[in-house]
């Protein structure tokens, strides 16, 4: 009868650790800002360039649209595969551009192709 009593607190102590987790209440702090943080969200544009300084670089894409994407000190550049910079992108210039999207429409490039 000891055994039984003793096995049933038992159960019950686990099942009180595994309730809330299966409310899907937070466990930790660490999961509740893991939960919070939302990863960055990427976007392909494929066009052709329109216009470029050192800090953006202005695409016309298939739909004719103009889209116009930050350049920053971590943006990748590559040109015909080789390492280059935003110096190195040309009017006209056909490009793959993969960009992070920020607020609103705001989009900093995470590399930029030159073909």
């Amino acid at each position: 009868m000891q055994k039984i009593l003793s096995l049933s607190f038992g159960a019950l102590f686990l099942v009180s650790l595994i309730v809330p987790v299966s409310m899907g209440r937070p466990v930790s702090r660490l999961s509740v800002q893991a939960s919070q943080e939302m990863p960055a969200k990427h976007v392909t544009i494929n066009g052709t360039v329109s216009s470029v300084s050192e800090t953006a670089v202005t695409v016309l894409d298939a739909k004719k649209v103009e889209q116009t994407i930050t350049i920053d000190a971590n943006t990748k550049i590559t040109k015909g595969g080789k390492a280059a910079t935003a110096a190195d992108i040309k009017a006209n210039d056909a490009v793959v551009v993969v960009a992070n999207k920020g607020e609103g429409t705001a989009l900093t490039a995470v590399s930029i192709k030159v073909s």
